[in-house]
């Protein structure tokens, strides 16, 4: 038998992993599409301009994407403000 994993979702704001189905976990819908978030500053910073984090990355902004979860899962984070 498998093990049960919860599907997570990014926070589109600070990065963070968090858990699809908690309660805690926050919703904002945009054109319909719903979007997680893990603290009311997060929501409210994507609210305030959506633009900005639903961008596509280039290829350099990808790089650097994976760059960070790289050091994150080797140096652990710091974490944002929001926690």
């Amino acid at each position: 038998m498998g093990v049960y994993q919860e599907e997570k979702v990014v926070d589109l704001v600070c990065g963070m992993e968090i858990p699809r189905g908690d309660p805690d976990t926050l919703i904002s819908y945009c054109n319909g599409q719903p979007y997680y978030f893990c603290a009311p500053c997060c929501i409210k910073a994507f609210e305030k301009n959506p633009a900005r984090y639903l961008k596509p990355k280039g290829p350099i902004g990808r790089f650097l994407a994976r760059l960070v979860n790289a050091n994150i899962k080797v140096f652990g984070r710091a974490g944002p403000p929001c926690h």
